[in-house]
């Protein structure tokens, strides 16, 4: 995966590589995920010095993005990757959902429509079914 880290000023070595291992994290709940934007503005006027870091993420479909800001920028990113974590689990749930199977043997297998026929012209036992 590829991470691209754009700042509004100057960052330490050590806040680059916090964003790195986060963002990386990432990849063990989703192994899809190609490429992360990570944008971090310094003092944007909603907290006095605080650290607003927006994260997207690109991946099949909808990109997931997340958004915190908080006066500690490792606070910031540190939230920033856990809604990252929930919405990828969000996604995989979804598309686990979207391959749902009706498996032959199952309630909802055994459903069919009848057009106009009566219960006494269907003679069929339980294990026909």
């Amino acid at each position: 995966m590829q991470i691209t880290i754009h700042q509004s000023g100057e960052l330490l070595e050590t806040t680059k590589t916090v964003i790195n291992e986060k963002i990386l994290k990432l990849e063990t709940y989703y192994d899809r995920i190609e490429r992360a934007d990570v944008h971090i503005k310094e003092g944007d006027g909603k907290t006095a010095n605080g650290y607003t870091v927006v994260a997207r993420l690109s991946v099949p479909g909808p990109d997931l993005v997340a958004e915190c800001t908080d006066p500690s920028i490792k606070r910031a990113i540190a939230d920033v990757a856990e809604a990252l974590r929930r919405q990828i689990q969000k996604h995989k749930d979804k598309l686990a959902d979207d391959k749902h199977v009706v498996l032959p043997g199952t309630q909802e297998a055994a459903v069919m429509p009848v057009d106009s026929e009566t219960d006494e012209d269907i003679a069929v036992s339980e294990e026909q079914l």
